[in-house]
């Protein structure tokens, strides 16, 4: 299905505070949309992908995927808790990880919009 600016953005609206609250259950801290955007959002250099070299929303979130798995895998084996870990355990829960596809979806759209 392709994704659509509208329905994305309306998704994570709808969606935000009931995301939030499982997030801060998952990471067992309290967050809040701005640290959220730290844990995802800020990835985009972490991971070497720019929305702005896809052509679609989800060829972006594919790639982006794709670096979060390989990178994962470089620091799974470390003794103490990188982002990685934190980006893994979220996305272990479906509700979560939709959530997180349609919030880098909005991303694209906003980056291609300027």
């Amino acid at each position: 299905m392709v994704m659509e600016k509208n329905d994305v953005v309306k998704y994570v609206k709808e969606n935000e505070t009931a995301t939030l609250e499982r997030v801060s259950q998952i990471l067992d801290k309290e967050t809040n949309l701005q640290s959220f955007n730290g844990i995802i959002g800020g990835k985009n250099a972490t991971y070497e992908v720019d929305p702005l070299e896809y052509d679609t929303p989800e060829s972006y979130i594919e790639a982006w995927m794709l670096s979060h798995q390989q990178r994962y895998n470089d620091e799974k084996h470390f003794s103490y808790s990188k982002s990685s870990h934190r980006v893994y355990n979220l996305l272990q829960d479906s509700f979560v990880k939709n959530f997180i596809e349609n919030y880098l979806a909005r991303t694209y759209f906003k980056k291609h919009e300027k």
